[in-house]
């Protein structure tokens, strides 16, 4: 069975250095727990164009993507059944089941 873990970026109003520790800290335990898959809720920011806690995850997400530290980024927004890699997430990790419902602008996936 495949692992996947849910964090939450928002949780407790943090910095954004709190909320890139957090974030750093989660994915090398993922990769230590063998945790697959992990969903970053990081937040749209109150002011209607992306907030800079959402920035800041998404630019060190993908600079470790092509770094090859991960495996895959999914912005929220782009995970659906027009994606192949979001629909090769969601069939071996069925908890991401629900993020296809929605167009969330507030969550990134990343495949571990």
């Amino acid at each position: 069975m495949s692992k996947y873990k849910e964090i939450n970026l928002e949780e407790g109003m943090p910095t954004v250095d709190e909320a890139m520790s957090y974030l750093k800290m989660s994915i090398t335990l993922c990769k230590q727990n063998k945790i697959g898959c992990l969903a970053i809720i990081h937040g749209y920011g109150s002011s209607g164009k992306g907030g800079i806690i959402r920035q800041k995850v998404r630019s060190f997400l993908n600079a470790q993507l092509k770094n090859g530290k991960i495996k895959a980024v999914i912005n929220g927004e782009d995970f659906n059944v027009f994606n192949f890699k979001a629909l090769e997430l969601k069939n071996k990790y069925k908890e991401l089941e629900q993020l296809f419902r929605v167009c969330n602008h507030g969550v990134t996936v990343v495949e571990v």
